[in-house]
């Protein structure tokens, strides 16, 4: 009871399932850029007779480009933020995109996801030093892609429906519904008797 008590004075219920997949998918990445290796690198050297291994490994928001895992970083980040804002506080008001916050939010999916990408591409010629941070955070951010994508169709699909028509108020227990009255048939004009002919008269009389 105490911790449905403590979602109720949160605000949590207005979590739907899809919100709470996204928040956890945007969380997961943002861990994977700040503490999972993306690059592992390693090296021999050798005096004498002494060989020295040296190796170590990288973050996404380290060197080398570490800019741009900063900037995934913000994004996914953000993500949350905007997200948690609209469902624990709809009267504040952030910046949108096309005055729409789905949209908004697919775009920062987008944003990560490119950001990522041209990472990736920067070290193609160091393909075999790329690290578990890394492919795991490919996953994770094709995944927050697919799922803000998702929740704008949807989004756009519920805008889009025609009202339901409203049902009637359900009446009382044991009260019978009244029937609708019948129309009253126009009565139809009554003949009007024909006037009694006067018979002619006699020839030779005079009226």
């Amino acid at each position: 009871m105490d911790v449905e008590n403590q979602v109720r004075r949160l605000g949590l219920e207005r979590l739907s399932r899809d919100d709470w997949t996204i928040i956890a998918v945007a969380g997961l990445l943002v861990i994977d850029l700040l503490l999972l290796p993306w690059f592992s690198f390693g090296a021999t050297i050798t005096v004498g007779s002494t060989t020295l291994s040296l190796g170590g490994s990288a973050a996404a928001v380290d060197a080398p480009d570490a800019f741009l895992g900063v900037l995934a970083l913000m994004a996914s980040a953000f993500l949350i933020a905007d997200l948690a804002t609209e469902r624990l506080s709809p009267h504040t008001r952030l910046p949108t995109v096309a005055g729409d916050r789905i949209t908004g939010r697919y775009a920062l999916a987008c944003t990560t996801a490119g950001l990522l990408v041209v990472k990736f591409v920067l070290h193609v010629g160091r393909f075999g030093e790329l690290a578990l941070g890394f492919w795991t955070a490919l996953l994770l951010v094709a995944g927050l892609v697919m799922l803000t994508r998702r929740a704008r169709i949807a989004a756009s699909a519920s805008a889009s429906a025609p009202a339901a028509p409203a049902a009637p108020a359900p009446s009382a227990p044991g009260h019978k519904p009244h029937k609708p009255h019948k129309p009253h048939k126009p009565q139809k004009p009554h003949k009007s008797a024909k006037p009694a002919t006067e018979p002619n008269p006699e020839p030779g009389s005079t009226v």
